[in-house]
């Protein structure tokens, strides 16, 4: 099969906000792996004729051929209800960029949706007897929330701020995490799979509450 035969039932289809970072991602690895010419109709401009009098046709056709595949693979991607949003852009690039400013919003926007995941990040914290699972699903609901904006905070930072927020009971726990000689090494799931490991133990001397914390949030 010709490698650069685009196949329709595998290109990520964009059905709204919640699948907008992972259809991002998916989306230029699938063009990009059909072509890379293509990707790059899309993200830095259209074909545009050459008005020279001695412009080579052959590549002048395929660019164009290229900018019109990159338009039609870009249409693939997209719901009905969102294509008919940004049909009337007639290039490639012009419709990405429409899509991703519908749902990345205006500057001023991401700055306030950063600003709020950052306090809420700041805030974060256990209380005495919570239950483990309850609490990292609020934690791990902001993380991904700021991984769908720019603001830069490393795995180091998310661990240390998760263990810097657990209660008392924890402290036998996060100090021998923080004490592994890997621990600036560790992503976020390594340090959640060595909570989950102590909870039991954690449990049998504890009273811990089954309900869902009183400081559970929505998330933007």
């Amino acid at each position: 099969m010709d490698d650069h035969v685009i196949s329709t039932n595998k290109i990520p289809r964009l059905l709204g906000h919640e699948n907008y970072i992972k259809w991002k991602v998916l989306f230029e690895a699938a063009v990009n792996y059909n072509d890379t010419e293509l990707w790059a109709s899309i993200k830095y401009g259209p074909y545009v004729p050459s008005d020279a009098p001695n412009a080579n046709q052959v590549l002048e056709r395929q660019m164009k051929r290229r900018d019109d595949k990159a338009l039609s693979m870009l249409k693939l991607g997209l719901s009905w209800e969102i294509l008919t949003s940004v049909n009337h852009h007639t290039n490639a690039k012009a419709m990405y960029d429409a899509v991703v400013e519908m749902f990345k919003g205006n500057v001023e926007l991401r700055d306030i949706k950063k600003d709020i995941l950052k306090q809420q990040l700041d805030c974060f914290k256990f209380k005495e007897g919570e239950r483990l699972k309850f609490v990292l699903q609020w934690f791990i609901a902001i993380v991904n929330e700021i991984r769908t904006t720019d603001l830069q905070i490393s795995n180091f930072e998310l661990n240390k701020k998760l263990l810097s927020s657990m209660t008392g009971e924890w402290y036998t726990a996060s100090k021998f995490i923080k004490e592994k000689v890997n621990f600036p090494n560790f992503n976020l799931d390594d340090v959640i799979s060595f909570l989950q490991a102590a909870e039991h133990e954690i449990i049998k001397n504890n009273i811990i509450k089954e309900e869902r914390p009183s400081f559970w949030y929505p998330m933007l």
